[in-house]
This record gives C-alpha cells, sequence and structure tokens, in this order.
C-alpha cells in the first residue's frame, strides 16, 4: 500500500540522517573505489606538447650543466653553493627521468600483432609455427616502438618462411612438427635489446657465399669470417628464395631492415647453428632524445661517438701499422687487420699530432666491420641531448647531429656507419 505524500517526505527526509552500518560500508567502499580509479586515471596529451616538453626539460639540462662547470663559480668556496648546486642536479636529473618516462610505452602492442602473422604466414605456406613472446611490458620511445614494427614483420615473417623446415622436415629431423618463434625483449646496458630466436634450419653458410658470389657481392675464393658471412643478408637484393612469392624472393630483404635499424642508432647481430635455429639480436637505444656518447677532440674540435658502436681504444705502437695495397693504412687489432681512419683529415681539421702512434685509436663497429678511428684524445663518457643541426649540414652524412657539452662548447655527434661508408668509397676511388 503507497505511502501518502507527507508521509513519503517524511521517510525520505528522515532516512539520510540514520544511516545503517551495511551502508556506510557500502558508501565507504565506493568513496576508497572512486579515489582508486581516480588515482590511476590517465590524461591525453597532445604528441607535439609532450615532445616539447621533453625539448625544454633537455634544455634545462643543459643550462643546469653549464652552471654546475661554470669556472666563476667553481673558484667560490662557498659550501652553501655546493649543496645547492647537487641539490639542483639531482632535480634535474629526476625531472629528465621522469620527462623522459613519459614518451615510454610498452612493446606489448606490437609484439602481439605477430602471433597472427606468424600464424597466417605458416598457414600459407603450408607449415605449423607457434609464437612465445616474452617481456611484452618492456617499455620503450614511443617513435623507435612505431618505427621497428616493419623490420620486426619482416624478420619474423622470415624466421617462419626461411627458418623453420615444414612438418615432415622437422620429425625425420627428430623435431617437433610445429616450430618455435620466439620474440623476446628486455633492458641491457641501458638499451632496449629484441631477439628473434627459431628452432629451425640455422643459416648454410655455403649457399649463402655460393649466392653472394652468384649476385657478385664478394669474389670467389675470398676468405669471411663467420659473422661477415651471415652479415651478407644484409646486402641490397640478396635473397636465397629459390622461387618468387608474395613472402619472399622479391628483392626486397634484410637491407631495408638493417637501414631502418640504423636509422633508430641500433645494431643488429646474428648467430646461427645449422639445424638448430638462429637468433637475430636487435640493439636499440632507449630514446632518440638523448645518447650515451665517448667525447673525443680533434685539435680545438670536439666530436661524440656513440657508445654503442665503440669497442675498445689504445695507443698503436708502429709495428701495429701497416699499409696495405688497395686497402690504405690498416692497424693490426688482436690480429686482425682494420683500416685506419684519421679523423683530422677527413673533417680538414689541425690535429695535435698527425703521428698515430701520438694519438688515440678507437675502434668502432658498423655492418658487422671493425674500423679504426684515430683522434687526439678521449675526453670522457657523457650522456647528451641530442640537438638537430638544421639545413647548413644536414646533406653532411658523416654527421648525426650535435650536443651542447658542459663547457658550452658544441660537439658534433657522429655516424659511425657513414664514416664506414665513406672510407669505402674512397677506397672504391683510389682502386678505380
Amino acid at each position: 500500500m503507497p505511502l501518502p505524500p507527507a508521509a513519503a517526505t517524511t521517510a525520505a527526509s528522515t532516512e539520510p540522517s540514520k544511516p545503517t552500518p551495511a551502508k556506510a560500508e557500502a558508501a565507504a567502499h565506493k568513496d576508497s573505489g572512486a579515489a582508486k580509479s581516480g588515482a590511476n586515471a590517465v590524461v591525453k596529451v597532445d604528441t607535439q606538447k609532450l615532445d616539447s616538453l621533453v625539448d625544454l626539460v633537455g634544455e634545462m639540462v643543459i643550462a643546469q650543466s653549464l652552471i654546475a662547470q661554470d669556472k666563476d663559480l667553481a673558484s667560490l668556496q662557498s659550501q652553501k653553493l655546493a649543496r645547492n648546486l647537487a641539490q639542483l642536479g639531482r632535480i634535474t636529473n629526476d625531472l629528465q627521468r621522469t620527462a623522459m618516462s613519459m614518451r615510454m610505452v610498452p612493446i606489448r602492442a606490437t609484439f602481439q600483432k605477430m602471433t597472427r602473422l606468424v600464424r597466417d604466414t605458416a598457414a600459407k605456406i603450408g607449415k605449423q609455427a607457434e609464437l612465445v613472446l616474452e617481456g611484452e611490458d618492456t617499455e620503450l620511445d614511443r617513435t623507435i616502438v612505431e618505427e621497428i614494427s616493419d623490420p620486426l614483420i619482416h624478420m619474423v615473417r622470415n624466421s617462419v618462411d626461411h627458418g623453420i623446415e615444414p612438418p615432415d622436415v622437422r620429425v625425420a629431423k627428430g623435431k617437433p612438427a610445429s616450430g618455435t618463434v620466439q620474440l623476446r625483449a628486455f633492458h641491457q646496458g641501458g638499451n632496449i635489446v629484441i631477439e628473434i630466436k627459431d628452432d629451425g634450419a640455422g643459416l648454410n653458410k655455403d649457399r649463402l657465399v655460393a649466392k653472394a658470389i652468384e649476385k657478385g657481392i664478394i669474389k670467389a675464393g675470398e676468405q669471411l669470417s663467420e659473422k661477415e658471412i651471415f652479415n651478407l643478408i644484409f646486402a641490397p637484393g640478396f635473397s636465397t628464395a629459390a622461387v618468387i612469392t608474395d613472402i619472399s624472393g622479391r628483392g626486397v630483404g634484410m637491407d631495408v631492415v638493417r637501414k631502418n635499424i640504423d636509422k633508430l642508432r641500433g645494431k643488429i647481430d646474428i648467430s646461427s647453428t645449422l639445424g638448430h635455429g638462429s637468433v637475430f639480436t636487435i640493439s636499440l637505444p632507449l630514446t632518440l632524445a638523448i645518447i650515451d656518447g665517448l667525447v673525443v677532440s680533434v685539435g680545438t674540435e670536439r666530436y661524440i661517438l656513440p657508445t654503442l658502436s665503440v669497442r675498445e681504444s689504445f695507443r698503436p705502437t708502429q709495428d701495429m701499422l701497416s699499409t696495405v695495397h688497395e686497402r690504405g693504412e690498416m692497424v693490426n687489432v688482436r690480429g686482425r687487420l682494420s683500416p685506419l681512419l684519421r679523423l683530422y683529415d677527413h673533417f680538414d681539421v689541425a690535429p695535435e699530432s698527425k703521428d698515430p702512434t701520438q694519438s688515440i685509436v678507437v675502434v668502432v663497429e658498423a655492418d658487422g666491420a671493425d674500423r679504426c678511428v684515430q683522434v687526439d684524445r678521449l675526453l670522457g663518457k657523457q650522456e647528451v641531448v641530442i640537438k638537430s643541426l638544421g639545413e647548413t649540414f644536414k646533406r653532411n652524412p658523416s654527421l648525426a647531429g650535435g650536443a651542447i657539452l658542459g663547457d658550452g662548447r658544441v660537439g658534433l655527434i657522429l655516424d659511425v656507419n657513414s664514416l664506414v661508408k665513406l672510407r669505402t668509397e674512397s677506397q672504391a676511388t683510389k682502386a678505380a
């Protein structure tokens, strides 16, 4: 029986003043849930604003470094000033890490796209394969995540097409009928590493060499190390596919993958055992805004070599130097001859000494080959904020950018891959 209007009003007005324990507990849970959802709320920000913030933080890091290394401030004997500068440095570093983390996104979405790719590719060519993912929560710069997607698609497809054998062949070898492709991401030494591993047939070195000779990439009888043989697959137009299909044999191969990874300042290594599978390892920087570099000097100029490309440095002795016909000056590095690149000659800079035995040689690695770069001094390792050099230096492939160092001077960031190519081209010109 419905209440009279007056009674209903009275009931409604008096009910809130006497909450039951059950309702009070429910209200408390509701407030707690609202607070929790508010704490995990996501705010969408325009990427241009985010990039602008990162750039400003980078400028602040440079300004803080200039202040900390100012000679006038260093001459002041003030403990209070030293404490304040140290506190400023800590806050700046924390702010920089926080700003960089805002650009980081997990690689999960990119990895998960590969599951269907493996399934569809295997079904199309009559094979059985499954994808195993590991480290999907690994985070890296959103720009790198976008750029690495296409190279990964190509490499995972290759693992199924060229690596995994047909079911009957696998069974005959004592393997499971279904092959496995493992995609793994993890952090290592300040970089992110992505591994593409398969338990397939592996790379056949004899077949790679024969195909490279057929394509004119190498000469018959040329002696190559295992690493150099594996790196032949990165040559333009190289393919071991017997039949051209929509998956392989089209001449668009791993050279495109190498170029994309080089553009991201990364590198790729290959290891393979015939009959047991292959592992492709991609090393990438966590972000494209900051580079970990080795600062070197040539005369009065400062240059920065990415530490990812640096293997070692030393002062050579006279017996380590030699000249090889059609290959130029060489340095014997642990029993292996590597070409010498005189940086002062390339950039037309007056060095402290032209004698390599009075200088430092930095061994860098690019495209699977070692090169020796002659510099005057090693000034130390430093994280620097990358700045674009603009249109003026855009046509110079040897330069990847610039950075303002702690003393306020500009250091030029070198593109190791381009330096190696320039050296090779000069050799070819001399030989011709």
